[in-house]
Parts: C-alpha cells; structure tokens; sequence
C-alpha cells in the first residue's frame, strides 16, 4: 500500500540520542538503529499519531518488539518516548511519519519532479527548434526559386544564425548559471565575459558583483530576467556597483586599493582646516583632555581663537 513506509533522516545513525541508548544498552550503535526502525514501524501500525493509549502497551511490549530488555526505557531517558498516565507517546511523531507527515513528504517530492521536468529545455534544445526554422525558411525560398536559378550557381546554405544572448553553450566554458524565464530556464555566463567587465569596470569586484546578482534573482523569483535582457540586467548592475564605489580589493594584501569615503573626508576636513589656520598656529591648551585654544591672526587682522576638542569638533569663543 502507498502509505506502508515509514521516513527516516540520513543523520538517524549519528545523533547523540542513539548513542546514548547504545552506551546504556551495551551494543552496537546500527544494531540501535535497527532496533528503533523495528519500533517506529510498529508505532506506525498500532497507534494513531504516535500515542499508545491502551492499558496493554507497555514498556515490556515495546522491550519485546525492540528484541532488547529496557530498551523502551532507554528511549525515555533519551527523550524520544514519554510515559504518561494513559500509556506511552511518541515525541514528535506527526513530524515525520503518520499520514498527514507521509502527504507532505509526497507532496514535496513531486513538487521536485515536476520542477526537474520544467527545467528539461536545454540549450541544445532550443538550437535545433531555432536551426528548423531556419532550414524551413530557406526551403520555402529555394522551392519559388528552383526554376529560374542553375545548380552550380546556387549559394551555399549559410548557417543558422544564433540569438544575440547564446554567448556561452558549453557548461565547461561556463562561471556560472543564472535561472531565466521565458522557454529557456537557464542562461550561462562565460569566462571571457568576466574578462571584458574587468577591463570595462576596473574598481569593480567582478566575480563578487556577479555572484551578488545571481542569489538576487534566486531569492526574487518574480523579478527573474529571459535570456534576452540578462546581459542588460548584468551590465546595469556593474555600472550602479562602479557608481556607487563598491571598489575591488588587493587580493594579495586583503585591503582595498580605493580610499574609503570616510578616510576621503576626513582628509577633506583636514585640508580646510589648514587653509584657515595654517601650518604655524600657536595651540594652547585649556585644561586636561579638553580642548586646545587654536588662535591666529586672519583677514584683516582681527585675533580669532577657536576650541578645538580632542574629538574634532570646533567651538568658535569670543575673544
């Protein structure tokens, strides 16, 4: 029957619980293993989502099933039974077995399938129906032609011509993949056309801008690109990164080569300061840790005096 199977994670044999149970039990942690499938599959038969209410089930049943004295005691030390007062529960049961836990798990799994059936259109593929179509062309223009044009001064047959967004059809000359929508469920991104970015976008991380872009379009599925504006989308999304000064790093000392926006104002800042007072001001301190009285004579001759404090900022005083 389709509901005569029971689910059991791939990390069942290494979790700390079945080796707890094998350490009190004394043997062998796949022997628990199999020991706990036996158990589980019984629950599955007898009980409704995990809970044994019968006054007949008991911890000696359930040792019985198991073939292993106090096993069913190990399991509640190990937190995946629970005796209560009207008999033994299952913790978690509904989360993997039971029937409403096997519709999900089908569910899921043909969901996947149908999935991996949409996204069967390769390629290659799309090469042959665009070459038939082609060959069909030159059919029809070849039959309304035949009586009036000789053999030997026939053209040859020029060959398909491929859409202007095939760049890459092999997947070995391939960075990377980007999920499309449209026919075509895939595009491909080659290795020559990270050459031509970096030497159009060169304070630009290529390879991350590129890897950015392509989980965006993995978590925004409604916003997906056909393979026809994907080169537009790619080229749009380098330029605002140059733009916006997302600069690549030196990747033999980790650092950036561009100055940071805040190293570039403060130098700003800097360079202002001296301008007004210059290079030779007289600094007199005020007190400890406070501030700097900085005073010179400008314009006019007027004396000018301002506090400048230990954090940068300036306070104009009346002298």
């Amino acid at each position: 029957m389709a509901g005569d199977w029971i689910k059991v994670q791939h990390v069942t044999p290494d979790k700390p619980e079945v080796w707890q149970i094998a350490d009190r039990l004394g043997i062998d942690p796949d022997a628990v293993v199999g020991k706990l499938i036996r158990v589980w599959i019984w629950a599955d038969q007898q009980t409704t989502g995990g809970t044994c209410n019968a006054p007949s089930v008991t911890k000696a049943l359930l040792d019985r099933v198991a073939g292993v004295t106090q096993f069913c005691a190990a399991m509640i030390d190990a937190g995946w039974l629970e005796e209560t007062e009207t008999g033994i529960e299952f913790r978690n049961f509904d989360r993997h077995n039971g029937t409403s836990a096997k519709k999900r798990a089908q569910g899921s799994n043909r969901a996947a399938a149908s999935r991996n059936r949409n996204a069967n259109v390769t390629h290659e593929a799309l090469q042959k129906r665009y070459q038939r179509r082609e060959e069909k062309r030159r059919d029809n223009i070849g039959d309304a032609s035949a009586s009036c044009v000789e053999p030997a001064k026939q053209a040859a047959t020029p060959a398909a011509r491929k859409p202007a967004w095939l760049i890459c059809e092999d997947i070995a000359e391939a960075y990377c993949t980007f999920q499309t929508n449209g026919t075509v469920k895939e595009w491909l991104l080659p290795y020559s056309k990270l050459d031509e970015w970096r030497r159009a976008f060169p304070g630009v991380n290529v390879e991350q801008e590129v890897n950015r872009a392509r989980q965006w379009l993995i978590d925004n599925r409604d916003r997906r690109k056909t393979c026809s504006g994907m080169l537009k989308f790619l080229n749009t999304w380098l330029t605002k990164a140059q733009n916006d000064g997302r600069t690549a790093g030196i990747r033999s000392g980790g650092r950036g080569q561009a100055v940071g926006r805040a190293e570039q104002r403060e130098r700003r800042h800097a360079a202002a300061f001296r301008q007004v007072f210059g290079d030779d001001d007289t600094a007199e301190e005020s007190g400890p840790g406070t501030c700097q009285i900085v005073q010179r004579k400008i314009g006019d001759g007027t004396d000018t005096a301002r506090g400048a404090h230990v954090d940068g900022s300036i306070d104009d005083l009346p002298f």
